[in-house]
Formats: C-alpha cells, sequence, structure tokens
C-alpha cells in the first residue's frame, strides 16, 4: 500500500488528464445541444407567451424568491426563437472548444437560465446538470481536441500541463460521490428491502418505457428483486471505487462500467429525463491517463505513430520546470469556488435527511439566494426511501363551440387523449416535461390561469374556429397499481380540481 503523503494526495484527488476534460467538454456539449433541442422542439408550450408557463404569469407569481432567467425579459415568440439560436451557437462553440473558457461560462448561464424559465418542471437531471457544468467551468475543458487547443499549437505557444492539478478536480468528483452516498443510504424502504423497487416503477404510467411495460407483462417478480438489489449494490460500490485512492485505474474503470450499467438500466425502464444521460457525460470525468495511454498504444499498433488519431492523442512535452501561471483571474476563480463550495456544503446538511440533526441549520438569505442563482439544490433521494407506490395522471374534458368533447392537453402529451377517460391507461408515453407538469399543475394553484388561457386559445393553435373551447374541467386521476400477483389497480379516482366557462 502507498504512504499517503502530499504528492499522493495531488495525484489521486487532485489531478486530472487534459484528454479527459478534452473527453468531458464534448460530452457535456453534446448533451447541451441534446438538451436543446428537446427544449426547441416544445418552445411553444413551454416558453412562448401563449403556452402554459407565460413570462407574465411568473412574474405576478415567481416560483422561487432568488434566481433569475434572462428568458424571463423574452416574451415576444420571435425573441425566444433568437435565443435559443443564440444558446446553439454557444453551446456549438463550447463543443469545438473555441474561446472554452467564456463559452462555458455562457453555456451555464443559459443552461441556468433555461431551467429557471420553467423552473415547475425542474427534475434531479437538471440540477446534476448544472453541477457538472458548474464545476468543470473551474477546469480547462479547452486543453485538448479543441479549436483553442490547436490555435496554441500555430501560435507557438506551450501546450497546457497534463495532468492539470486543481482543487476543482476533487470538488468535481467529490460531487459525484456526494450525489451516490446519499442516493444509497436514503434507500431504506420497504420497496428497497423486498426488492421490489424496479416492479414499482414499471408500473409508473407516466415513466414506463415501451420496454419497461414489455418487462411487467413478461417477467417473474425474482428478476425485478435481482434488478433492484443489483442497483442499491452499484450505488453503495460506485461512491466507494468512485472516491478510493488504491486500486487506480482499475476502481475508477469500475465505476465507469457501475455508472453506465445502472444509468443505462434506469433509462430503459423509465423515463427520468436527462438524469442518466447526465450521469453517463459525469461518467468521462472518471477517466484515466493508463486509459488514454492504452487507447494510443493500440491506436499506434494498428494505424502507426503518425496517424492524426494517435498525434491527437499523444500529449505533447513539457517542461517539467515550468510552473502554470498565477493571474488574479485564476485567484478570482480559486475565490468563487471556495464560496461555491461553502455554499454547495451547506446546502448538502440542509436538504438530506441522512444527515444528523446536530449538523442541520438555517440558512443565512445568502445561502440560498446563492443555492437558488446557481441551481445548488443538493437533495438526493431518488426513488427514495421507497419508490412510489401511487401514479397519477390529468385529464382535460373541454366542449368546443360546436359541442365535441375535446382533451387538447394530452393531444400533445400522452398517448391517449379521450377526454371521457377517468382511469389511467397503460404507457401514457408522456415526456419529462409533461410528465412533471402533471404531477404538479394541481398543487400550483396560481399557475391555473397560464392552463386556463393555454386552453382557451387551442382554436388559434389549429386555425379552425369550430375549435373554439367554451368551457372545460381538468381532472386529476389517481391510483394505486396492482401489487405483485395482482392485476388491477386499487383506489381509483377522478377528481376535478379547474372548470371554467367563457
Amino acid at each position: 500500500m502507498q504512504r499517503i503523503t502530499k504528492s499522493f494526495l495531488r495525484d489521486k484527488f487532485l489531478s486530472i488528464d487534459t484528454r479527459t476534460l478534452g473527453l468531458a467538454r464534448i460530452a457535456i456539449a453534446l448533451l447541451l445541444l441534446f438538451d436543446l433541442a428537446k427544449r426547441a422542439n416544445e418552445m411553444s408550450i413551454w416558453y412562448f407567451e401563449t403556452g402554459l408557463i407565460p413570462n407574465a404569469m411568473l412574474a405576478a407569481h415567481p416560483l422561487r424568491p432568488y434566481g433569475t432567467s434572462f428568458l424571463f425579459y423574452v416574451s415576444s415568440d420571435t425573441g425566444v426563437r433568437i435565443a435559443f439560436l443564440l444558446i446553439a451557437v454557444v453551446y456549438l462553440c463550447f463543443l469545438l472548444g473555441i474561446f472554452t473558457r467564456v463559452m462555458h461560462v455562457l453555456s451555464f448561464v443559459s443552461l441556468v437560465s433555461l431551467h429557471i424559465r420553467v423552473d415547475l418542471l425542474a427534475n434531479g437531471g437538471d440540477f446534476v446538470f448544472c453541477d457538472l457544468v458548474l464545476w468543470t467551468a473551474f477546469l480547462p475543458l479547452g486543453a485538448t481536441f479543441s479549436v483553442d487547443a490547436w490555435r496554441r499549437e500555430k501560435a507557438g505557444k506551450p501546450p497546457v500541463q497534463s495532468p492539470v492539478v486543481s482543487w476543482a478536480v476533487f470538488v468535481a468528483i467529490f460531487q459525484l460521490f456526494i450525489i451516490y452516498f446519499f442516493n444509497a443510504v436514503h434507500k431504506s424502504g420497504e420497496t428497497w428491502i423486498n426488492g421490489t423497487t424496479v416492479y414499482w416503477l414499471a408500473h409508473q404510467e407516466r415513466i414506463v418505457t415501451w420496454l419497461g411495460y414489455w418487462m411487467r407483462e413478461n417477467l417473474p417478480l425474482w428478476m425485478f428483486q435481482v434488478m433492484t438489489y443489483t442497483s442499491l449494490a452499484a450505488e453503495y460500490l460506485l461512491f466507494i471505487v468512485i472516491l478510493s485512492p488504491w486500486g487506480r485505474p482499475w476502481t475508477r474503470r469500475a465505476a465507469i462500467f457501475l455508472i453506465w450499467m445502472l444509468h443505462l438500466g434506469i433509462a430503459a425502464v423509465s423515463n427520468v429525463g436527462l438524469f442518466s444521460f447526465v450521469m453517463l457525460a459525469y461518467s468521462t470525468l472518471l477517466v484515466s491517463s493508463e486509459d488514454w495511454e492504452w487507447l494510443r498504444a493500440k491506436l499506434a499498433a494498428t494505424r502507426g505513430e503518425q496517424s492524426r488519431l494517435v498525434r491527437a492523442l499523444t500529449l505533447s512535452p513539457v517542461d517539467p520546470s515550468s510552473e502554470p501561471r498565477r493571474s488574479p483571474i485564476r485567484w478570482l476563480a480559486n475565490a468563487v469556488l471556495v464560496y461555491l463550495v461553502i455554499v454547495a456544503t451547506s446546502q448538502v446538511l440542509v436538504e438530506n435527511p441522512a444527515v444528523p440533526g446536530f449538523l442541520k441549520h438555517k440558512q443565512p438569505r445568502w445561502i440560498q439566494a446563492t443555492v437558488q442563482t446557481f441551481r445548488l439544490n443538493q437533495g438526493w433521494k431518488m426513488f427514495a426511501a421507497n419508490a412510489p407506490r401511487d401514479d397519477l395522471w390529468i385529464v382535460v374534458d373541454a366542449v368546443t363551440e360546436d359541442g365535441r368533447h375535446i382533451d387538447p392537453f394530452n393531444e400533445l402529451g400522452a398517448r391517449y387523449s379521450d377526454p371521457t377517460l377517468r382511469t389511467i391507461p397503460p404507457r401514457l408515453g408522456q415526456n419529462y416535461y409533461f410528465c412533471d407538469y402533471t404531477a404538479r399543475i394541481k398543487g400550483f394553484r396560481v399557475y391555473h390561469s397560464g392552463l386556463t388561457e393555454w386552453l382557451f386559445r387551442h382554436h388559434e393553435r389549429t386555425g379552425n374556429e369550430s375549435d373554439r373551447i367554451v368551457s372545460f374541467q381538468v381532472y386529476e386521476v389517481t391510483h394505486n397499481p396492482p401489487a405483485p400477483g395482482e392485476d388491477q389497480p386499487h383506489n381509483v379516482s377522478a377528481r376535478p380540481f379547474l372548470s371554467r366557462q367563457r
């Protein structure tokens, strides 16, 4: 066993290969572009002033006292389209590594603005995504595989020294540890003990995928139990192997394997938004120098040392006596990092039930404001302490001017749009925006006006005057899914919570 020395701690916890940073940048940027494309596909529903969450409504009833979005100041449809286009340009520049530091910061500002503008739809994947983009902003993600690195080489400037040594490396990896640690220890309920968590997830009609639906119809209970215990064991193993300084690089390779196994499994069964894919992108930070050298050697053996790909994977020699320049900007960045770590630590202690009571504390306003502004939420308890054992849906029964009954909401948001339904049909097929809106809109009465106006504008969206809605009722439909060994749900209920007439 290696002695624990200063250099040991630096090499194991504070260092990262520049090629890993380049890979992480590409993964993050691709995910940013994917997220933006998903949002752009439904921008008229969620971001337009004629959508379900108009700016005017949010101005009158802000969801949180702190935090802002530049999209709050863009209300015209054309303005929103231009804002999305500019965000896409920022993300693309970040992907290519053009002015990477600046584009990284602008990417974070854009991501936070997109989230806060529709905060009613926020989920755990959004907060992890913000954490990943925020902590990596303190690292030189443009050091390799970037236009910046190419320009640096052409200008005859020395490359960024590899490995990069920074406290930001430890912070980014420790955030990953925190996520898996609390997600694991919070899973102490009955569904985790008896191994039925994946079974219950497969019976959540709002989020179950086609594969999850097939599994619940065809697989025996013991297979769901195996999947449940395997996922729980993976989370417990993950927070150990992620931080372990011993056994590298195999512990890090094990962590990458477990992350991909766990989150591809979650994504296969349930639609939980970007969460699974963000965790896959996060895992790129665990790729070690040994992995890069192994890949380089394999490619060199087949393609030759002078191939373009091999040269791209080859680190340029750096003068070992050279020291990174300590600029005022670097000192300022370190000060900001320390400040954000203090805030995030407070939020970890306050937000997680597993933290002992004597560590709980009342947060001052400056911490609350920073948490909301930077999206530093730190409550990690996904499907904990138990998997959900109830389900809900909303059905709109709207009457048109010519007497027809229609459901405009589910025409766009689900596989079923029958306004007479008062039960939850199998596999609703909702995306995560409609899923989260469905789950929350009843409880936010101040936002019912957005749904009301959106429904009454139905004829404007269709361009057919006969589709004008004259009255509607919105029902919350709930049930308890069938327990193992049963076929039918229990406690089926349909109650109206919003009704209007012109």
